[in-house]
Formats: structure tokens, sequence, C-alpha cells
């Protein structure tokens, strides 16, 4: 008999978390996605069009009534919790409010985590998370105030330069000050900090997980695409369970590993668009047309149709070229201009919702910005199936049985 295993997505966005969820399944196990979250209407529609058999809940998740009407949906009990909380909890830079309440979404996820007592959670995460400083979480409020006090002191400092005072990492891998009373208050912050990804571990070691993370290059899983994320697991203490993440199953060339599993090559966007129609004969799709950044063409932007694509971005000014554009000619200093003759266009939203491996029948709701916006900022399905078949795995190792819901 099937056993299937339930979750709730937070900060859910367009759902690729829950498309790789739901596609995932190790020795008749699979899961089923009961709500998911998130604040911005475009997600939440497009959610709702594509994972209609889960309640899909506009609102913030720092608001009671939507932690109520989980726990409604869940009866207070759901084997896992995945999801992308924004990372502003651990960045010192910017205005390093301590009391600004966007500062604290991921550890509104924690308090989700520690309310579901889920058997095991999800986090996703950009890989600057990695070199992010960030308080300690076994400091008292207090003493957090006086450490981001004297950080603040220390990162206007004109010796500090403009780059180190919008970044405290900089800052703190630097020679202490010779002034006397400035070392102190170095010092002292530098106790007081810690990575961003320990902070992690630290919150939800709290509610009583065992925290592991690992930085993933989804092209290393078949998505035709280099990106690379950070992926955080906790297993709930005391129940054997044991934290595990998907072995690759592609590499830059064919080869076998040390294990000796083949591995296949990358994917290529050859091989994620090769087949599409000309644009024009493609019925609602779109591309956007406007004017090019100088930070744009600061770079090379021409996809290449033997290699993965790069990063897809959630913003529609930077989406990358189709291979079929002129090439970009370096001109000087991080200054590149289009060779003559044909016309640029950028690759569009059918295009970027393939590379970032979502089917043809995934439906996005919104502007074309906003299209653009929910494909880019989403975990690619094929990527997030990976990782859920390694939670599977996991349960399935502990020989845990679904905990239900009401």
């Amino acid at each position: 008999m099937a056993t299937q295993y339930t979750a709730v997505d937070l900060f859910c966005g367009a759902g690729g978390l829950t498309l790789g969820f739901k596609m995932a399944e190790f020795g008749g196990r699979s899961f089923r996605v009961l709500a998911a979250v998130d604040n911005w209407k475009c997600a939440i529609e497009t959610y709702r069009a594509n994972h209609p058999e889960a309640e899909a809940i506009l609102g913030d998740i720092r608001d009671e009534g939507v932690c109520r009407r989980l726990l409604e949906i869940t009866g207070g009990r759901v084997d896992v919790v995945i999801g992308g909380p924004p990372c502003e909890a651990f960045s010192l830079a910017g205005k390093r409010d301590p009391n600004d309440p966007r500062a604290r979404l991921f550890y509104d996820y924690v308090k989700v985590v520690g309310a579901l007592k889920p058997y095991i959670c999800v986090m996703e995460n950009v890989r600057g998370i990695l070199t992010m400083v960030a308080l300690r979480e076994d400091l008292p409020e207090g003493e957090k105030a006086r450490a981001l006090a004297a950080m603040n002191e220390l990162l206007d400092l004109q010796s500090v330069g403009k780059r180190r005072r919008a970044a405290p990492q900089y800052a703190l891998r630097g020679a202490a000050p010779s002034d006397p009373a400035l070392r102190a208050k170095f010092e002292f912050v530098r106790r007081c900090t810690t990575t961003a990804s320990e902070a992690v571990r630290q919150a939800l070691a709290k509610e009583g997980y065992e925290v592991a993370w690992r930085l993933l290059n989804a092209a290393d899983y078949g998505v035709p695409q280099e990106r690379k994320r950070v992926f955080f697991i906790g297993a709930r203490n005391g129940l054997g369970l044991k934290v595990r993440f998907p072995e690759p199953t592609h590499a830059r060339a064919p080869r076998v590993d040390a294990w000796g599993r083949r591995l296949e090559g990358w994917r290529t966007l050859r091989d994620a668009i090769g087949d599409l129609p000309p644009l024009e004969e493609r019925a609602g799709d779109e591309v956007y047309n406007g004017g090019f950044s100088s930070i744009f063409m600061s770079r090379n932007r021409v996809m290449d149709w033997g290699r993965p694509s790069y990063t897809i971005l959630a913003s529609a000014r930077h989406i990358l070229l189709h291979p079929d554009s002129p090439q970009m000619v370096k001109v000087g200093r991080d200054e590149r201009a289009f060779a003559a003759g044909g016309r640029p266009r950028r690759l569009s939203v059918r295009e970027c919702a393939r590379i970032q491996t979502f089917p043809d029948w995934y439906k996005f709701v919104g502007g074309l910005v906003d299209k653009y916006a929910l494909i880019g900022d989403a975990v690619p399905p094929l990527l997030a199936r990976r990782v859920a078949e390694a939670v599977l795995q996991s349960l399935a190792e502990a020989g845990l049985e679904p905990q239900g819901e009401g």
C-alpha cells in the first residue's frame, strides 16, 4: 500500500518546491501538499492555478490568523515543512534595525516549524547566506542590541570604506583597529557574531532539530542551468532520522563517480528549448523588450546552445539573451556592445520556465514582469524533486509513518 506524507509550503512563490515534492517517489512513498502561504497575490493565484488540491493562503505567516488556519488545515500535525524564507534576518547590512519586522521572517518560519513539529523541515536560500555575518542565537537580547550598536559604530568609520560599510563580513575579516577602545568593540562584536548558516542551525536546534546544509548546483541534478543554492534540512531529534541530501545525477562531462555511479553530462540549452517552434508561432508566449542597462551590458549575456544556461534571474530587465541573438563584443572594461546584424532578444517566459524545469502546462498568472519574477524566484522543480526523494529516503529508513492531518 502506498504511503503519502503531508507537507506545507511556506513562502511558496510559484510553487516550484511544491511541484518537486509532488513529483517525488521513493519505495512506494510520496508527498501530498496540504497548504501553501505567500503574501504576493500573483504567486498565490499562480499556485492555485496549478495546485488546486492544496489550500493556498494569501497572507503573511506573521499574522496569527494565517498560523491558526495552518493549524486547522493540518490538524496541528504535518510530516514536512518546506519553504524559502528571506534571509534578511541574518543580514547586518542596510539599516541593521533588529526591530524591522521584515528582518524576522526566518524566525517566523521557525515558529511555524515549532508549532507543527514536522519530522523534517527543508529551507532553500541564496548561496550568499554562507558568507553572511549574523548575531549568535544564544546571546541575551540586551547583548545582541549592544553588539549591533558596536557593529554600526565600527561600520561608520571612514577607514572602513564604502564597500565594507554595506557588508559587515568584510569589516570583521580585516585587522582590528589600532585604537584600544575601538579594538575592544571590534573583539566584542567578533565574539557576538557567527555565520548565518550557524545561526540557522542554532535557531532550529532550539526547536529540537538537527540541521545540516549543502550548496547544490541545479545542473548536477538534470536542470539545464547553472544555479547554486543552499539547502538546509532539519531532522527532528529522537526519531532516528538521518539528514540526507540528493546525490548528483549529472556532471560537467559524462563520467563514473567514486562509487561507480554513472553521471550524465549536464543538460544544455538545446536540450531544454531547442525543440520549440519560432517565437512568433507560439500562442501565449511573451518576451520583455525593454532596454538594456549598463550593468547588463558589462558582461556576456548571450546563451550558448551547447551549454547549460546561466542562472535565470527574477528581474525582467536582466533576463539572459537567446542563443540566436547577436554576440556581445567587448569594447571596454566592463563594457560590451552587440555585434552588427540581427536584433537581440531576451529568453521568453516559456523558455525561462523550461530552463527552470517547469512543464509546459504550468500556468503563470500576472503581468509580464510578474511572470519573469515568479519563474526566476522559484526553486527548479526537478531539483526540488531530488531533494524530496532524499527526504523520503530518510523517512523510510527511520520507519516513520505519516502523522496525518485532522
